[in-house]
């Protein structure tokens, strides 16, 4: 009987350990937090447009592999948002300017009806003139 449970208990014991190791979490390997903590920026910010979380990764992971990535998410957002404000800044521009175009044209009409009634009192002048 005890060479028996002498003779299994070996392989059931690294059975044990084998199953029991890979069953152990990946984040027990390195750089996992600051991957786990990129991709939860990257949803939030695909979600919602915060970069809170993108942020904090640089500054809790300075030296970390996804820093340089996270970076330039944040750097590409940021001219992502002033390009939509010079956008709107030039889209508010623009209806200026066509307010102003609209003024303009309604001006130069009333000045051609204004110059061609001046050429007929001029015409009826010397025709009275003759």
């Amino acid at each position: 009987m005890t060479t028996v449970i002498t003779r299994w208990f070996y392989p059931l014991l690294v059975g044990l350990v084998l199953t029991g190791c890979s069953n152990l979490p990946m984040l027990n390997r390195p750089g996992a937090a600051e991957a786990e903590l990129f991709a939860k920026g990257l949803d939030r910010y695909m979600a919602s447009g915060d970069l809170a979380t993108l942020k904090q990764l640089p500054q809790e992971y300075p030296q970390g592999a996804w820093r340089p990535r996270a970076e330039a998410i944040i750097d590409m957002a940021d001219r992502q948002q002033q390009q939509k404000a010079r956008l709107q800044q030039e889209t508010k521009e623009l209806a200026q300017c066509k307010t102003e175009k609209a003024a303009l044209v309604e001006d130069n009409k009333i000045l051609e009806v204004t110059l061609e009634r001046l050429k007929q009192v001029l015409i009826d002048m010397e025709l009275k003139a003759e």
